[in-house]
């Protein structure tokens, strides 16, 4: 039966979710793609998400939901690695055409490497140590993934043009949709396909989608290492929370593993980055 405590538990991460998508997007065009696009990928929506799975399941449902979140950004890593190297390579099409062609081919291969995951996952049922050990695993591929873009140099400039309203909420609100989703599927009593669907790049879609339109290809495009550097510290900060929430709880927990993963992951990235661009 729906009661209030089960609607809340939903709405109110997946709300959080998309202020905090909308903020985080407009980073990469206030700030450059460079430091946007780190900026952008410190831990914001995972925070609600986190959170909401810890209240519908505090055991073992929210570990394996959070350890399958560094597995689920290894492939938005690939996402947004798509972004990075195809436009360049559809010399015969438009703009537009272009777009397009990117929406398709980067969604399909993120939807085909989480069902895959997926498969694995529920096929073999790893034990909780396992699924910490494949976390770890993806955390070090998406940074392996994030080095060998950087080694590219391409513009990262900051967008000039003002982004609409409606851009903006259409933001917020595919941030919200897939949280929310991943909420309703882990409190149904599939935590690690709730997982995989909160890593779904909502974010990193509306946003370079967005961006393309509004400021042109140049700004998304020179976002996309930055993004996939960042997107390491969404992967700790999930890892963090396993052990964090059950010894501080859900508020402190949350507070504490932020601070650890932007001190230990995002601030550092963002001094590399910065150190090798000059």
């Amino acid at each position: 039966m729906i009661d209030a405590n089960s609607i809340s538990a939903v709405v109110i991460p997946a709300i959080s979710a998309g202020v905090i998508a909308v903020l985080a997007s407009v980073a990469v065009e206030r700030f450059g793609g460079r430091t946007g696009g780190a900026l952008a990928t410190i831990p914001s929506t995972v925070i609600p998400t986190a959170m909401g799975f810890y209240e519908v399941d505090p055991g073992v449902g929210f570990l394996k939901a959070m350890a399958v979140i560094p597995v689920g950004m290894l492939a938005s890593a690939g996402f947004l690695a798509i972004w990075r190297l195809l436009p360049a390579r559809l010399h015969s099409l438009t703009s537009s055409g272009k777009l397009v062609a990117t929406i398709f081919v980067s969604v399909l291969a993120w939807l085909l490497c989480a069902a895959m995951v997926a498969g694995i996952q529920l096929s073999i049922d790893p034990s909780p140590g396992a699924a910490v050990v494949w976390a770890v695993c993806a955390i070090v591929a998406t940074l392996l993934l994030g080095l060998i873009l950087l080694r590219e140099k391409v513009d990262a400039p900051r967008g000039n043009r003002k982004v609409s309203s409606l851009q903006l909420l259409m933001r917020g609100l595919a941030s919200m949709i897939a949280i929310g989703t991943a909420l309703v599927i882990a409190k149904s009593g599939m935590p690690v396909i709730g997982g995989l669907m909160s890593a779904f790049p909502a974010i990193f879609l509306t946003t370079m989608v967005s961006t393309w339109i509004a400021q042109g290809h140049e700004v998304p495009v020179g976002a996309v290492a930055p993004m996939v550097m960042g997107a390491t510290s969404v992967g700790f900060f999930a890892l963090m929370t396993i052990w964090l929430f059950p010894l501080l709880g859900p508020i402190l927990g949350v507070i504490a593993a932020w601070i650890l993963a932007v001190s230990f992951v995002t601030a550092p990235l963002m001094y590399a980055m910065r150190s090798a661009r000059g």
